[in-house]
């Protein structure tokens, strides 16, 4: 989201509602996003803070703040704010909001240092520290507040174009449209942007040049993915809604592309080909199951292959300058470090990431089984050959299983890490892993080494007629994973950010969900928090009201 200066009314609207961008021309995006109403907004906050994270003195700050930037505001309307884009994508903003008492609105503006000069004919001129005009729709009682007069008059209607979100009754809503003219000027005013931000990469104190190199290559992967939604999405859709009946939020996506554009090839290559692991059974009940099947078109397996190639010289030089380790543990390091990215890259040749993770209730205790596509799968016994000279106290056991077709090694749990990995899958239960032509696979808990030799022949079978449409499918309690991390990390890290999570979660409400899928020629996705993580979010809005406000 872009950032919101001028004035406090305005940075204040920019926090509490989605900004907009509408376009000047028609290359640029526009992108309008909405705030289902200033009451609702409140309401959700004092659920969040108050009703759920019970943080009396956080929402008292909220609540004493949030009225004396609505004077006059219409609470029970919705807001729109638009970003307009200009050259080198400068940004300009328009605020389209319900009043239901204009001179009150007048005089809160006033207060924050805008004088209000009403004009015989035309729309009012705004000055000191915000320069421009604001018109009053009369039959609709909303304002119309912008740099440019032009940009004020343009408005007619201020719901017509934003109605569809305003039917799904979104909390905060964006929509987000481009015309097909234009795609290469989009492009092109990005460049600029992304320089800009790519200059704002800088080098950390002590941090190597392989390492910022590639945290610099990370952000330019990541530019790409913007900048293709930027320039050649059709039409986007973000919803959200707090849930405070159902105890529970939820986001809605969806993404059309540009025919003929890139993007528009990419979705199409969607759910065309059905899953290598379409007929192991994952139960999307449990503590972490999970499907995907998301294709990768050029631009990505070369964006992952130059990737890799510059990770693997950060990671041998993180591995050689740890003082912790001897020269032996370097040595097991750096070579483990190799093959694995080896294996990694090589599942790009199947030009999709296919995989799944399984992990359900097993009495008291957990089972685990997942894979994942690789065409280089002999390198794992490589890999854990070398884990006892890598780690100390490390034992393995290779070839528990040495078919024709399949290796399953058995990994012991180092001590340290006993008491969190036995308390999820048993005690004296290890890891193992195998490798299969097609695949590699991962178990724990009773019975591992069945379920994966039971997988890996299930998989042989004939595919499915009906392909799943679901690109990415997952399902997470986060509780029992976030008590396996503190464990594992001991204090180091954020401990302060864990601890208010495990304070917040408990092992009925710490539920998050997430489906994406191609419907035609449209992904949309579906996300699921359960009250747990809204309470943990309402702890973050308290912590932030208490410190700042």
């Amino acid at each position: 989201m872009s950032r919101i200066a001028h004035v406090a009314l305005i940075l204040l609207l920019g926090i509490s509602i989605p900004k907009a961008v509408v376009a000047e021309d028609n290359s640029a995006p526009n992108i309008s996003l909405v705030q289902i109403n200033a009451e609702g907004m409140i309401a959700d906050l004092k659920y969040l803070v108050l009703d759920l994270a019970d943080d009396k003195k956080g929402w008292r700050n909220l609540d004493e703040l949030l009225p004396t930037f609505l004077e006059g505001i219409d609470k029970q309307r919705p807001m729109r704010i638009d970003i307009l884009l200009g050259e080198n994508q400068q940004e300009r903003y328009r605020l389209i909001l319900p009043v239901d008492d204009l001179g009150k609105f007048r005089e809160a503006l006033e207060v924050f240092e805008i004088s209000v000069k009403k004009q015989r004919k035309g729309p009012y001129i705004l000055g000191n520290l915000f320069q421009g005009f604001m018109k009053y729709l009369q039959d609709s009682k909303y304002v119309v507040i912008s740099e440019k007069l032009s940009e004020v008059e343009a408005i007619k209607d201020p719901l017509k174009r934003v109605q569809e979100l305003l039917n799904q009754k979104y909390d905060f809503s964006a929509l987000i449209t481009n015309e097909k003219e234009g795609v290469d000027a989009r492009k092109k005013s990005m460049n600029n942007t992304r320089k800009q931000l790519l200059a704002a990469v800088k080098k950390k104190r002590d941090e190597s040049e392989n390492a910022y190199e590639l945290r610099k290559l990370a952000f330019t992967h990541q530019m790409d993915e913007v900048e293709r939604l930027f320039a050649e999405s059709q039409k986007m859709v973000i919803g959200w809604t707090t849930d405070a009946a159902e105890h529970e939020g939820r986001l809605d996506f969806t993404l059309k592309a540009i025919a003929g554009t890139s993007l528009d090839e990419s979705i199409k290559q969607f759910a065309i080909k059905p899953s290598y692991f379409a007929k192991v059974p994952v139960k999307q009940d449990g503590i972490l199951n999970g499907r995907i099947n998301h294709p990768l078109d050029e631009m990505r397996k070369t964006n992952i292959t130059t990737f890799y190639k510059l990770l693997l010289p950060t990671l041998k030089e993180r591995i050689t300058n740890n003082k912790n380790l001897t020269d032996e543990q370097k040595s097991a390091g750096s070579k483990v470090a190799e093959l694995v990215i080896e294996m990694l890259d090589a599942g790009k040749e199947t030009s999709l990431i296919d995989g799944f993770i399984d992990t359900n209730a097993d009495g008291d205790k957990y089972v685990m089984l997942g894979g994942i596509r690789s065409t280089d799968g002999a390198k794992l016994k490589e890999v854990v050959e070398l884990l006892p000279k890598l780690i100390v106290g490390q034992t393995i056991e290779l070839d528990v299983v040495n078919e024709e077709s399949l290796k399953i090694h058995k990994i012991n749990i180092v001590e340290k890490q006993q008491a969190g990995f036995y308390e999820l899958f048993g005690d004296g239960e290890a890891l193992y892993v195998g490798s299969t032509p097609e695949a590699l696979w991962m178990a724990a808990g009773s019975d591992a080494v069945e379920r994966i030799k039971t997988a890996a022949k299930t998989v042989t079978e004939a595919p499915p007629e009906m392909i799943s449409p679901n690109v990415i499918e997952l399902n997470v309690k986060s509780l029992p994973w976030l008590k396996l991390f503190n464990k594992i990390r001991n204090q180091k890290g954020n401990q302060e950010l864990r601890d208010m999570a495990l304070k917040s979660l408990t092992s009925t409400d710490d539920t998050f969900t997430l489906v994406m899928k191609r419907e035609e020629d449209t992904i949309d996705g579906k996300a699921k928090l359960d009250k747990g993580i809204l309470r943990l979010i309402g702890n973050i809005i308290a912590k932030f009201s208490k410190e700042t406000l």
